[in-house]
């Protein structure tokens, strides 16, 4: 435990492997835990509304089919009594007949009533209203106000207006107040009512016959029907006026929610939209009125408060899974770094002297002790790789500094002498001076230090000091020109004496002692990975092994015959830019040599 305490004192204050380790373990797989959580209590959620979306579809539509099949059940009984003989007879008079004429039909009428009063459970009341003032109903006008006018009233002027093909249609709410107070059950309550219209010979409306339709009754079917008593289900109007709800108060009033337009466009479906200060789920389903619309609004916190005690226990067990998970992670780290801290303190003692060794020791762990069975031959391998680097390096020095003495050897030195006795002798006093500019020039150029890199245009002033010199020696035969067409690269720095060894190449190996006219062209672009330096001339030229051959002699240092300056410049570009630059050589017989030269732009 002692142990297990200070091995977490030293981790929490110093920044180690290990303390990483755990820090990104327990992160991520906190993140993962959290993450799980939060997916699951999303999807069991989406699971969850879409259950509740399913089942309330289904209550819905049973609510939906028992309401329609009740209206039709009113609609048959309504349509029975509009085409009764005896309801047409009495509403065809101008007048109400007289009491014989009523007596003689209406006992028709009351059997019709009566069976109507016995099966119709939602029908509280039926009324038989004429435009000649005749008003009957289920029991005979017995608990009617004799004295009311019902022909005034907004709902019955309503019913006997003419209507194309909607012959059973709703009247909306109104109060009953043409009951006598003694029918305490009915007298001023509010009730939905839907009509049929009754029509004469000619199919003019002479009469209605209206169903009222008792609400609590209604409301019951609906509460039977919801959410687990936890929503609301009521019917809306086509005026999106509530003519049904269980609380009396919301009837009559204008249902304005987002959406609510939709539901009139659509036979069935469901939404989200705040009602009542809070979001509720709203299923909708059309009824056998036209323009009727069954609405259940649940709450959404009733549905997502059952996804909660999910959430309770995946709470308890994202804790006790952190919990393991810091143990775990503890317990692991604390048992790698064990071996790793041995491992640690024999490397410590490496390096006191020139000999680097290992003793054998078992570190538990296998790849550990791989590592330190392969530390020692690792720094045999180093020492040896510094030692072959550091040999190479001074060959390469050495042969650098072999290549520029080259550049300048004894022979070139008693051509130029000799050609400048020539001109002195023959009194060309500025071509003289020309010639030991030029030759000064170069030898100032060559003593600089060989690693350095120098501007392009410092270069190719260099070259053109060199030509001078040749193409006095050749009579003046030699054209030289020049193609850059972008200036802005001259300031680009290559490394030094790069261009003059392959001029003097072509000069060499493409005309050699012949005194016949030549060109030479030199040109620098701008290409995507740097620049591209082409040096041709228009001389012998070579074959196809000669140039396979040259090829070859560039890329294998023991093949350095006759080409070491092209083979030194195509080393020193690799060396110093990597296998992607480098010398390219085209060639053909009797027509010329291209030597491209492809550096990067360093400005």
């Amino acid at each position: 435990m002692t142990r297990m305490l200070r091995f977490l004192r030293k981790f929490m204050f110093r920044k180690t492997i290990y303390r990483t380790f755990l820090i990104y373990y327990l992160f991520g797989n906190l993140l993962l835990l959290v993450l799980l959580g939060m997916l699951s209590i999303r999807d069991s959620t989406r699971m969850i509304t879409e259950e509740v979306i399913r089942s309330s579809n289904k209550v819905m539509e049973q609510a939906a089919q028992g309401l329609s099949f009740n209206l039709e059940e009113t609609k048959r009984s309504l349509l029975v009594l509009a085409s009764n003989q005896s309801v047409g007879a009495i509403m065809r008079h101008a007048e109400v007949p007289d009491m014989a004429y009523l007596l003689q039909h209406e006992r028709n009428i009351s059997e019709i009533t009566q069976s109507i009063n016995t099966y119709q459970s939602l029908i509280s009341d039926v009324l038989i209203l004429g435009k000649n003032g005749y008003v009957n109903n289920l029991n005979g006008r017995s608990s009617l106000w004799w004295e009311y006018a019902f022909g005034a009233q907004p709902w019955a002027q309503e019913s006997f207006q003419p209507r194309q093909g909607d012959y059973f249609f709703s009247l909306g709410i109104h109060h009953q107040d043409y009951y006598l107070s003694s029918d305490i059950s009915r007298y001023g309550r509010p009730t939905l009512s839907v009509a049929m219209q009754v029509k004469g010979f000619r199919r003019e409306v002479i009469g209605s016959v209206i169903a009222n339709l008792d609400l609590q009754k209604v409301n019951s079917m609906f509460e039977r029907n919801n959410y687990q008593n936890k929503g609301s289900i009521f019917l809306i109007d086509e005026n999106r006026r509530i003519i049904v709800h269980q609380n009396n108060e919301e009837i009559g009033q204008i249902m304005d929610i987002d959406g609510i337009d939709e539901i009139y466009e659509q036979k069935s479906g469901n939404f989200r939209t705040p009602l009542y200060g809070e979001e509720h789920l709203i299923i909708y389903q059309p009824t056998a009125v036209e323009g009727w619309m069954m609405i259940s609004a649940v709450p959404m916190h009733e549905i997502t408060n059952q996804s909660a005690p999910l959430k309770s226990n995946l709470a308890r067990i994202l804790y006790l899974c952190l919990i393991l998970n810091v143990l775990i992670s503890l317990a692991v780290t604390f048992r790698i770094s064990r071996p790793m801290q041995g491992l640690l303190k024999t490397l410590d003692k490496i390096g006191t002297d020139d000999m680097l060794y290992i003793r054998d020791k078992n570190y538990q762990y296998h790849e550990i002790n791989q590592i330190g069975m392969k530390f020692k031959e690792l720094m045999d391998r180093i020492d040896l790789l510094i030692q072959q680097n550091y040999l190479t390096q001074i060959a390469l020095k050495e042969e650098e500094l072999k290549a520029l003495q080259a550049q300048i050897n004894p022979h070139f030195l008693f051509n130029t002498l000799q050609l400048l006795q020539t001109e002195i002798v023959c009194g060309n006093i500025e071509s003289s001076n020309h010639i030991v500019l030029s030759l000064s020039h170069m030898f100032r150029y060559s003593m600089r230090q060989s690693g350095e890199l120098v501007e392009l245009r410092t270069e190719l002033e260099h070259v053109r000091n060199y030509l001078y010199i040749m193409n006095k020696k050749y009579d003046d035969r030699l054209q030289v020109d020049e193609y850059i067409p972008d200036q802005r690269v001259l300031p680009c720095r290559i490394p030094k004496l790069l261009l003059q060894p392959v001029v003097e190449n072509c000069i060499r190996h493409g005309f050699g002692e012949d005194r016949r006219e030549g060109a030479i062209r030199i040109s620098v672009t701008t290409v995507k990975r740097g620049l591209l330096v082409a040096i041709c001339d228009s001389g012998k030229g070579m074959d196809e092994d000669e140039l396979k051959r040259l090829r070859r002699q560039l890329d294998k240092p023991n093949e350095k015959n006759g080409n070491i300056g092209l083979y030194n410049i195509n080393h020193r570009i690799k060396l110093n830019f990597g296998q992607d630059f480098g010398i390219r050589v085209r060639s053909t017989k009797n027509a010329g040599t291209c030597v491209y030269l492809a550096v990067p732009r360093i400005e």
